[in-house]
């Protein structure tokens, strides 16, 4: 029988973290946990981390904080745990993560919210299917419905609250930092709100904003590691000052300034640096002063799109912006560059391994200027390169020199347009 409890009455015990009832207690070991976190990820990467949802390192930390909530209320419902021995460390690590990410405590509140409401709305469907399946009468059904709802409420406020505090002492001790001041200098300037920086701004800041820049991002280093390279950068460019900005857990940005504009010398041994270390980087032609900064970091993304589109398997793992940008022009438009494609290279723009084969000698074929160098490079006879030059002419139906720019070009983009995307 239901008991009824007056709204104004002052009750102590309004938490409830007691087991479902025995009757229906047994329908919690059978709830599907992996579906439910599945569907609280997709959900609060959609509607509350939306500018993360492409960051596979914040997804696992967030999937791992959503599976120890979820197992950790189906134990408490089921009666195998009290809730003050629930263990939180995947969930308060998260916190943290979301403190070092500077995401605002409201989305962080917002994310929990939405996802115990999934899973009240998933427990009650599991409940429900129970209770008409063991025909259980009016009373002691909205019972077992009403205490699911208080445990679940119960659990939320359990982990809201040392969610928050972890939140709040972590987010002090950053803010107290001098590492924290900086990056925020940094997101104002990316911001476009520079002009309130003061002259202490600036001397925190500690890198000259109105040199010549360049922006190596680094999409699978942490920040760190990240902070380490950057001097190592600076000694081998020959720069005056680095600044390191997380981008996300695993994706850094550092800028490299000159107070002379960059020479041809001190990019390439940058380059050579991040190509002997072996990372995987995008680097960004020089730019100049505050607008500069931006622009650099700007490029630096482009050409990190690129190679997303070339696919990490054979896109260089060091890709300078002046050798991209005339992928990342005609990227700007894929379905003017798909028909582009189409209408230079007809059949050689399929995925077959004739396609394929023919547009890689085409390809060696223009860059080195003759059948022997295009051979050697190919490791393939002569006479077999002029083959495959006379097909690929056939058919394209013109001679390979009639539309020679278009076809290097076309054959630059193809490899960049997967036929699944």
């Amino acid at each position: 029988m239901l008991v009824n409890h007056p709204l104004t009455e002052p009750r102590a015990d309004f938490f409830d973290s007691r087991p479902l009832p025995p009757t229906v207690r047994d329908c919690a070991l059978d709830f599907d946990v992996p579906t439910m976190v599945d569907v609280v990820v997709e959900r609060c990467s959609t509607a509350v981390f939306t500018s993360h949802r492409s960051d596979e390192a914040f997804l696992e930390r967030l999937r791992a904080s959503v599976t120890q909530n979820a197992y950790a209320l189906r134990d408490v419902l089921a009666g195998r745990v009290e809730l003050e021995d629930v263990r939180l460390d995947q969930v308060l690590s998260f916190a943290t993560v979301q403190v070092h990410l500077r995401i605002p405590q409201k989305s962080m509140q917002r994310s929990y919210r939405v996802s115990f409401l999934t899973q009240w709305e998933l427990w009650t469907a599991h409940l429900r299917r129970h209770i008409e399946r063991a025909d259980l009468g009016r009373d002691e059904a909205a019972d077992a419905l009403g205490h699911l709802t208080r445990v679940i409420l119960t659990y939320q406020d359990h982990v809201a609250s040392r969610v928050a505090e972890t939140y709040t002492r972590d987010y002090e001790a950053l803010s107290r930092s001098r590492a924290h001041v900086r990056q925020n200098l940094v997101r104002d300037i990316l911001r476009g709100e520079e002009a309130r920086l003061t002259t202490s701004d600036l001397a925190i800041l500690a890198y000259q904003t109105d040199a010549h820049h360049v922006a190596v991002l680094l999409p699978a280093m942490t920040e760190g590691a990240a902070t380490q390279l950057a001097d190592g950068l600076r000694v081998a460019a020959k720069a005056y000052q680095t600044l390191s900005y997380p981008l996300a857990l695993t994706s850094n940005v550092v800028w490299l300034c000159r107070l002379e504009p960059w020479h041809a010398a001190g990019l390439a041994a940058l380059c050579r640096v991040l190509t002997e270390i072996g990372v995987t980087a995008s680097v960004s032609d020089p730019q100049t002063g505050m607008d500069g900064f931006r622009a650099a970091l700007r490029q630096a993304q482009e050409v990190e799109r690129v190679r997303a589109a070339w696919g990490l398997p054979h896109a260089p793992p060091v890709i300078r912006y002046a050798d991209a940008g005339l992928e990342v022009l005609l990227l700007q438009n894929e379905a003017l560059a798909r028909n582009f494609v189409a209408a230079e290279l007809g059949a050689l723009a399929g995925n077959t391994t004739e396609a394929v084969r023919l547009r890689e000698t085409l390809d060696a074929s223009f860059r080195f200027g003759s059948h022997v160098a295009a051979a050697e490079y190919l490791q393939l006879h002569e006479h077999t390169v002029r083959n495959r030059l006379q097909k690929a002419e056939q058919l394209l139906g013109h001679s390979l020199q009639e539309r020679r720019t278009e076809l290097q070009v076309a054959i630059r983009l193809v490899r960049l347009l997967s036929e699944d995307s």
